[in-house]
């Protein structure tokens, strides 16, 4: 939050206000405040929005409704946004290199008996965090560029690979839904959960949310191994087949096992090499072939 202090309502902000209200305010009628809804800054959990994925959103936040700690009841909604946009600081960085860039919104509140108790709250900078409920398409590897949501590319956000963090880049937005006042938000500058939010009755910790990261992290890098163990036993089953001469091309034999589940191809590996056995018997080291010719040659006048 920026700027708490009640703003003078100008003519333009009641045109814009004006919009979604059933009767005709007036600046008596209404409370605005100025709010930075996300940045384009790393944040607690190795993620940060692009300037184009905040441009995007700015338009979409236009109109949303804000509440409280993402608690999507009807009795929560407090205020609304009636106008959106990105703000540059050329003079200042993120922590990736990139020039600052926020998301910032006017949201406006009816003056009324209701609504006393939130503009005081305002007014005394003691609510101030929010955090932004949003769907993104797209979560970019920012080492690879893979998207981290489907493809297990191997890397770990936060992890450091040749000198740089590994985070997760935000984009193609599909949905802005809700913002809301909380008090711990992900960014430090305002906060956003991307496309997840919690609800009173099924709630998540934090430290539940970190633990789960984790076990879902985990899952993700023995997915990614098992992966490359199966590309790697597929190989290996094509290669006996051929060495077997089972009379398939290598082209189709590899089309026909691209499917086939590590056990299958383990199973089929084995058929293959006893086959290969048959073909080519196994002989001990001290197996001389003249010996056994001579012996195959006067073989019909043995007794």
């Amino acid at each position: 939050m920026r700027n708490n202090e009640k703003q003078k309502v100008q003519t333009e902000d009641l045109e814009l206000i004006n919009k979604y209200a059933r009767k005709e305010l007036t600046a008596d009628n209404v409370y605005t405040f100025s709010v930075v809804l996300c940045d384009n800054d790393a944040d607690r959990d190795f993620e940060y929005f692009t300037r184009d994925t905040l441009e995007k959103l700015s338009e979409m936040y236009v109109g949303v409704t804000g509440i409280y700690d993402h608690d999507a009841k009807t009795e929560n909604q407090v205020a609304r946004i009636y106008s959106c946009k990105v703000e540059d600081f050329p003079d200042k960085t993120t922590k990736y290199g990139e020039m600052y860039s926020r998301l910032t919104a006017k949201a406006y509140i009816p003056v009324c008996d209701a609504s006393r108790e939130l503009i005081d709250m305002l007014d005394s900078g003691i609510k101030k965090e929010v955090s932004v409920g949003c769907c993104i398409g797209k979560c970019e590897c920012s080492v690879c560029g893979a998207d981290m949501r489907k493809n297990a590319c191997g890397h770990q956000k936060g992890e450091v690979y040749g000198g740089k963090v590994c985070l997760g880049v935000l984009k193609e937005p599909t949905d802005a839904y809700e913002w809301s006042f909380i008090a711990v938000p992900a960014q430090k500058n305002a906060g956003v959960i991307k496309s997840f939010y919690q609800t009173s009755d099924d709630s998540v910790s934090r430290a539940e949310y970190t633990k789960l990261k984790k076990y879902t992290q985990e899952l993700e890098k023995k997915a990614d191994e098992g992966e490359r163990y199966r590309s790697y036993l597929r190989l290996e089953v094509v290669k006996s087949g051929i060495t077997a001469q089972v009379g398939i091309d290598g082209k189709l034999l590899e089309s026909m096992v691209k499917g086939l589940n590590i056990d299958e191809l383990l199973k089929l590996k084995e058929s293959f090499d006893r086959k290969t056995c048959e073909h080519l018997p196994i002989r001990p080291q001290t197996y001389k072939a003249e010996t056994a010719l001579s012996h195959q040659v006067n073989e019909g006048f043995a007794i």
